[in-house]
């Protein structure tokens, strides 16, 4: 492994990163969930909304910077046997979360016309950018998950 290319990025703890991938959690996909009760008369609303953006995406840009972050995002060369199997392990969890946030999208987009519900393109727009931007930090946040369980299982 080589540590040079690692000082480029912050080194949190799992801790820290298990915190930082909750807030961004919450963060952006709770004010997508705001979005749909949405008006103008109530402004406490629009403040909380912007205020859940704002950790939304502060937390995924530090949750990108972080070390766990390298080993999600490595060449194989540069992380070992360890590390690759973790990542491995990261990237389905990934793409498992992901297939469900899929599929809860397309059961709201289906059945929440009977609520009244209304998808706009502007909504389908923020819901793809929270995709993404779930999709590139969730291995680093997984990591931190598996980290986690490994330090427990060795005390």
């Amino acid at each position: 492994m080589k540590t040079s290319t690692r000082f480029s990025y912050m080194n949190l703890s799992p801790r820290t990163v298990r915190g930082l991938f909750v807030a961004m959690l919450v963060g952006l996909w709770g004010s997508l969930l705001m979005k749909f009760g949405m008006a103008a008369e109530r402004p406490v609303l629009l403040i909380s909304f912007g205020v859940l953006v704002l950790i939304g995406i502060g937390a995924a840009g530090v949750l990108f910077l972080s070390s766990l972050s390298f080993i999600a995002h490595a060449p194989e060369g540069q992380i070992d046997e360890r590390e690759l199997a973790e990542r491995n392990r990261a990237y389905f969890d990934t793409v498992r979360l992901i297939g469900l946030v899929i599929l809860l999208a397309g059961l709201v987009t289906s059945f929440g016309e009977w609520v009244g519900l209304r998808v706009t393109l502007p909504i389908m727009e923020n819901f793809l950018m929270r995709l993404f931007l779930t999709t590139i930090v969730a291995p680093a946040g997984f990591l931190a998950w598996r980290q986690k369980s490994i330090e427990e299982n060795a005390e």
